[in-house]
């Protein structure tokens, strides 16, 4: 079978390529080292460190971003620590409270005094709990991202972008609902393939 990949807007091949291969021009990683300096605690006290550590860059061209076949994903990993760190306060007083509340006595105790005493902890760990649902947010979007990979992939990868008019389009659709032979500027192809992977709204 011969595959027609002429631009449907010019009718020309020479500044064709495939938008992976596109992609694949438009990122580069670069290498490089760099020097850090700090204070470090020893058992005899603060002592300055220096040293070098090895850096990665990662650059994008502008139209590689604009055809990318999906969102980034957002690391949760740091922020998951700080939420963390931020409900230890909140289990720190949970102990004191209930101790308080046990050493009153058991005929003035009713549920008023429970309940007063527990929202103490409760207004510490609301920053933490804002972070956290922050991380759940997080972590649903990755996983959506994960599972509609496949499939946006799939209608990413047949598709070409003509240098000379701007434009993507499929030469035969890939997938149900993908025009064929059609242009399309980048953030129209882009949306076509995210919807695909069911991530158009990430």
């Amino acid at each position: 079978m011969d595959l027609d990949i002429t631009c449907p807007r010019c009718g020309r091949i020479d500044f064709v390529q495939s938008v992976p291969a596109l992609h694949a021009d438009g990122v580069s990683t670069t290498y490089g080292t760099g020097q850090y300096s700090g204070l470090g605690v020893t058992t005899a006290g603060l002592v300055p460190v220096v040293g070098t550590a090895t850096i990665e860059h990662t650059h994008s061209t502008v139209l590689a971003r604009s055809l990318a076949s999906e969102p980034r994903q957002i690391p949760s990993g740091r922020l998951t620590v700080v939420g963390l760190l931020l409900l230890v306060p909140a289990l720190l007083v949970l102990a004191p409270v209930i101790a308080a509340i046990m050493a009153t006595d058991p005929e003035v105790r009713t549920w008023g005094t429970w309940i007063g005493a527990l929202s103490i902890p409760v207004v510490f760990a609301i920053p933490g709990v804002i972070v956290m649902g922050a991380v759940v947010r997080r972590d649903v979007r990755n996983a959506r991202i994960r599972r509609g990979r496949p499939n946006a992939h799939a209608v990413w990868q047949a598709g070409f972008y003509c240098h000379r008019c701007g434009v993507g389009y499929w030469p035969y659709s890939p997938a149900p609902g993908i025009p064929a032979r059609q242009p399309f500027a980048p953030s129209q192809f882009r949306w076509f393939v995210w919807s695909a992977g069911g991530y158009n709204t990430v």
